[in-house]
């Protein structure tokens, strides 16, 4: 029995391997990126659902690029936080022999460097996404993930806010935002879903994943979330408004590990105790399976 288990686990481990060591290339049209934005501000909250999508084609410097655009943001700020901007975001290409997207920002016309899928574990994270000179992330670990059918490769940059680059999808913290480095109490931008040819294809394949306009509104956007203290030294309050909407609450380390998931059957206040120093994601499933993400940190 030993052996058979040795061998199913062989097997799977180069299965894997054989999955990931495809290359799967930068979308580059039927695609859409959702995202939450998330901010504690002066006397007031960010809480912002938004789209990306790739509209068009354009050239810039005679270059052919893929328009990024945000058509509508979905606000529940709140006080004084800074709103995200809808329209035009910029534009990408990617080289699909050097396994490498370049990214042009909506007021300039000069090319960066996006993102580099050849990256190993210790390189230093460069190009657009990378704004902190004196203490830059670097390639932590690299993994993989299913997305839909197929594993593809992740690398793990950013332990404080979770971010990560997955191959064809691109950062799991707003797709060309900026990485906060470690400085605390900056927005957080965490990846909904990814839709591909009309299919979601991540985190799962279950998921609603529609373009977010100001014709349609989520609902899990109406659904209020209040998490209490956080961060905390390990004990957390976490209130729902609209609770009977919840079925199921889920807590994950920063690797995808499950600390806690249970039925949450209309339940409108859960305590979580005795959690050890991390950083965590907090996932609560709606009836239409739809997913709401927020960050708990339990310091020391």
């Amino acid at each position: 029995m030993k052996k058979l288990l040795l061998l199913f686990t062989t097997l799977m481990t180069l299965s894997s391997i054989g999955q990931t060591s495809v290359y799967h290339p930068f979308p580059d049209s039927n695609v859409v990126w959702n995202f939450h934005y998330y901010l504690n501000c002066f006397m007031g909250l960010g809480n912002e659902y938004y789209s990306i999508t790739i509209s068009e084609d354009t050239l810039i410097n005679s270059i052919s690029y893929h328009k990024l655009t945000t058509p509508f943001i979905k606000s529940f700020s709140t006080g004084t936080c800074e709103d995200i901007s809808s329209g035009y975001k910029g534009a990408i290409r990617q080289d699909t022999a050097l396994k490498k997207v370049f990214y042009v920002p909506p007021t300039d016309i000069t090319e960066q460097l996006l993102y580099d899928f050849n990256m190993q574990i210790g390189d230093t994270i460069k190009g657009f996404l990378e704004n902190n000179a004196f203490s830059p992330d670097t390639v932590i670990s690299i993994d993989s993930v299913l997305v839909g059918a197929n594993y593809r490769k992740r690398w793990n940059i950013n332990n404080c806010y979770g971010i990560r680059f997955i191959e064809g999808i691109g950062s799991t913290y707003g797709l060309i935002q900026q990485s906060p480095g470690c400085i605390t109490d900056q927005a957080d931008y965490t990846i909904t879903c990814f839709q591909q040819n009309g299919k979601v294809i991540y985190p799962d394949t279950t998921s609603n994943c529609d373009i977010i306009t100001n014709i349609k509104i989520l609902t899990e956007s109406l659904i209020q979330i209040n998490i209490f203290p956080n961060p905390s030294n390990s004990s957390f309050t976490i209130d729902i408004d609209k609770a009977t909407n919840i079925r199921e609450t889920r807590l994950t380390d920063l690797l995808g590990n499950i600390i806690l998931q249970q039925q949450t059957c209309s339940q409108s206040k859960i305590i979580i105790d005795n959690l050890q120093s991390g950083t965590y994601i907090l996932t609560l499933i709606d009836k239409e399976n739809r997913k709401i993400n927020r960050k708990i940190i339990s310091s020391p």
